[in-house]
């Protein structure tokens, strides 16, 4: 089947291939035709491929301060809330990623410019995280966002399986502006203060250069979760839901010899904590967050001189850093009386664990552009890396701390602080991810000339090393940090290579065939990945397209590694009977998750027919899809490890143990419409706009290895919701402009979790309800050179929904597409001279 795959891509780059087999000639089109201030689809560059647009205008009426913000508007993107909602997690504490399709985040191809830029240093084993944090991309660089909503890997190489973002910056910009904001919710929490400034020099085309500045500022304040009547409690029977606090309480909770509560070591437990015949220690109520703080900065400078009238020289920096600092409880454990009795306890004078976590982005990139003998190409290289470090503070030597054990009381914070002190560690956890890259290519026309015109080709090649080195500290690699998890350490790199190809066949004026072919040749796998595509549009005002892509994702770095890493676990509902404990137990210990060396590329093939029309007034599209994904990398579930016997015990808490293999199956599909009315009307101009994702189905392979319905449910922890809708009316009249953005999302039916009364909470009947964000903007522009913005985000002030999959100590009880953030007022300023 390669042989057949290659023999076509041979054929193809001997014939010369398309007019666009990378990102950046993607984006060169799209310019070529682009309808101004448009900021959806419109025939005139509508492809074969839906490609969803968001302009400069489009981004500045979401009052988004980050890219973070400005994604959650586009309702083909799977958004996961909980990089700013987790603390003390290993990886994604602080990040943000991007999913499409019911897919992972590592399946999403993020590019800048169309040139790739360096994931996240921080990863886990199973590949969560293993994508570029978007938190990390400076928004007032950016001019545009693409999302091309099909497999690319005949395009764009590995990882574009699920889809492609491309974040285009400003080109060619005159001018300058300065800018300031301050957001704060109705609370009076959470507050966002921003600045910002652009300098842009030279026009490339009249004087042969252009030089351009940015520089961004964000500070951001925490939210904690005792301040929202929604999180201020674990205790979410309220809701219907479990009573999820913690039983290491600083009271102490005796155990008798089968480990059940009987009394508590300290008296005093306040009745609201009182449960049974022990004391609950509730997580939320105290110091955890529902938004982390944090304090992020993004500059770039970039710079174009024309070296003749055919060839440009470019040189493109960037740098972003981000410090965010997390807060967890005091390490719990089970500790000893002075007479010998165990109970469970938290050591509450050893402080809570913190994290400081700095993270940095930084990318150098130059390339040529040229026109020779009426064919254009350009060459470009780069360097880019993404750094993390985590700075812990409050963990326990868990050497010493089993030492001084005895000489602990954790329902006391009188003990000797210079013993405290002694057995208390800082753990420090350094990452590195580099990558180096250099893309060649030539396009033009092949000399053949059908009705519809020229048959057009592209041919190119691309080289990339990457590296990822992951050293946590000694202690740590060696699991002796109490109140930590294991981390292994990892230091592992490859190669690749790439040659692709692309016709685009106008067959008349109506009907064109584009073929493309891509092979990647990495140090252990290789793939091929074909494309085709047509587009037919029999008039003006209507187009249909069709295309079938096959694309892969290799393997993460994280994942190739073979030593062991751990991640906290919650053992309930069918784990309890396997590491022998009651009927609804609610005990925490870890996973321990195993890379493997052999692990193959996973495949995805992807289909897609939509149509397209345009009347003037009245614009839209509809796309239908489809999405297959094989040899998904993926471990046994919990359950499995645990009936399979793979768990043990360390230090009174149970482990269970995976490995990853290629085992699993995915498949998806749905329905994606974008809707546009534009109105001229004599006292203003009037645009109604509906955006809504719409999935048919969503499969995936289960324990047993068959097909489970993964749609409307909770698989994992992660939401599949059936849709995902954008409505949105603005209004302009003389330098005012205003507008109105509805968010929604479907319900779902709700985790199978363990609960107290599971006779009343059947995940049959028990659905999380569907919700809805309104957001408001009012735009001024009517002094020179001034632009006054005004944003209400939630105006509604809408809470998420309950979800009982979002009861875990660190979660605040709702799915993480949510935010319980609440109302949020902004106000910004511009001035541009």
């Amino acid at each position: 089947m390669h042989i057949k795959k290659l023999s076509v891509a041979i054929a193809l780059i001997g014939a010369g291939a398309s007019i666009s087999a990378q990102a950046e000639e993607i984006v060169n089109k799209v310019e070529r035709v682009e309808v101004t201030g448009s900021s959806i689809k419109r025939v005139k560059k509508e492809g074969a491929t839906a490609v969803e647009t968001v302009n400069r205008k489009a981004i500045e009426k979401t009052g988004a301060t980050t890219v973070q913000e400005l994604v959650k508007n586009i309702t083909a993107v799977d958004f996961f809330d909980y990089g700013d909602q987790k603390a003390n997690s290993p990886t994604s504490s602080g990040a943000s990623n991007i999913k499409m399709r019911g897919l992972n985040e590592s399946d999403v191809l993020v590019l800048m410019n169309g040139r790739r830029i360096p994931t996240a240093a921080f990863t886990d084993v199973g590949g969560a995280g293993a994508a570029v944090d978007i938190n990390m991309i400076p928004l007032s660089a950016i001019e545009r966002v693409e999302v091309l909503k099909d497999g690319g890997s005949a395009i764009y190489g590995s990882d574009a399986v699920a889809g492609v973002v491309n974040f285009i910056t400003k080109k060619n910009y005159q001018g300058g502006e300065i800018r300031g904001g301050l957001g704060q919710s109705s609370r009076g929490d959470g507050t966002e203060k921003t600045f910002g400034m652009t300098g842009g020099y030279g026009d490339l085309n009249e004087q042969g250069f252009n030089v351009l500045a940015t520089f961004d500022l964000l500070k951001r304040d925490a939210i904690y979760a005792k301040d929202r009547d929604m999180t201020k409690s674990n205790d979410f029977r309220r809701f219907g839901g479990s009573d999820d606090r913690s039983d290491y309480s600083p009271y102490g909770n005796l155990l008798n010899d089968d480990g059940d509560i009987i009394g508590t070591v300290k008296p005093g437990c306040p009745a609201e904590l009182q449960a049974d015949k022990g004391c609950k220690y509730d997580p939320l109520a105290s110091l955890l967050t529902i938004n982390n703080a944090a304090d992020r900065m993004g500059t770039m400078l970039q710079g174009s001189v024309k070296i003749t009238d055919n060839i440009t020289a470019m040189v493109q920096g960037f740098y972003s850093k981000s410090t965010d600092h997390f807060e967890a409880h005091p390490v719990p454990d089970v500790f000893l009386t002075a007479d010998g009795k165990e109970y469970l306890g938290r050591f509450m004078q050893a402080g809570p664990r913190t994290t400081d976590r700095e993270s940095t982005l930084s990318q150098l990139t130059a390339g040529l552009d040229g026109s020779t003998g009426g064919f254009d190409w350009s060459v470009s290289a780069g360097y880019g890396v993404s750094k993390s470090t985590n700075q812990d503070s409050n963990y326990l030597h868990a050497v010493k701390y089993k030492e001084n054990k005895d000489k602990i009381d954790a329902t006391s914070i009188t003990n000797d602080q210079a013993l405290v002190d002694s057995i208390k560690v800082s753990p420090l956890r350094e990452a590195e991810n580099k990558q180096s890259f250099f893309n060649a290519k030539v396009s033009g026309e092949t000399g053949i000339n059908l009705d519809g015109g020229a048959v057009a080709f592209a041919v190119g090649m691309s080289l990339v090393k990457e590296s990822l080195v992951d050293t946590p500290d000694l202690l740590t690699q060696a699991g002796l940090v109490k109140g930590s998890i294991k981390q292994a350490a990892t230091d592992v790199s490859r190669t690749g290579q790439g040659l692709f190809a692309e016709l685009a066949i106008p067959v008349t004026k109506a009907l064109e065939f584009q073929a493309a072919a891509r092979y990647d040749q990495y140090d252990s796998e290789s793939h091929l990945s074909p494309r085709l595509a047509v587009r037919f549009q029999p008039i003006a005002e209507l187009m249909f397209r069709s295309s079938f892509s096959e694309s892969f994702r290799m393997p993460s770095l994280k994942q190739i590694s073979e030593n062991p890493s751990e991640g906290s676990y919650k053992f309930s509902g069918e784990d309890c009977k396997y590491i022998n404990k009651p009927e609804g137990c609610n005990v925490s210990g870890y996973t321990q998750t195993k890379g493997n060396a052999n692990l193959k590329p996973e495949i995805g093939n992807s289909f897609n027919f939509g149509a397209v029309v345009d009347i003037g007034v009245f614009s839209g599209s509809l796309d239908w899809w489809l999405m297959k994904k094989d040899d998904v990398i993926t471990t046994p579930t919990e359950s499995e490890a645990l009936a399979a016997g793979q768990w043990f015990i360390r230090d009174k808490q149970p482990i269970v143990f995976k490995q990853l293999l290629n085992r699993g199956k995915f498949e998806s599909s749905g329905i994606d419409t974008d809707l546009r009315v534009r109105l001229p009307l004599e006292i203003a101009t009037v645009t109604f706009s509906n955006s809504n994702s719409y999935y048919l189905y969503s499969k995936s392979t289960n324990a047993a290895g068959e097909m489970e319905d993964g749609l409307d449910v909770m698989i994992n922890g992660t939401p599949t919701p059936v849709w995902r809708n954008t409505f949105r009316v603005d209004i302009e009249k003389s330098g005012w402009s205003g507008g109105a953005a509805v968010r929604s999302t479907a319900g779902f039916k709700d985790s199978k979790v363990s609960v107290d009364d599971k006779a009343n909470y059947d995940p049959e009947t028990k659905r999380v309800d569907s919700f809805t964000e309104v957001d408001l903007n009012l735009s001024y522009t009517g002094f020179k050179g001034i632009k006054l913005d005004f944003t209400v985000k939630n105006a509604l002030d809408a809470e998420p929904p309950f979800s009982n999959v979002g009861t875990t100590f660190q979660y605040p009880g709702y799915a993480p597409i949510y935010s319980a953030r609440g109302r949020f007022y902004s106000l910004g300023a511009k001035y541009s001279f």
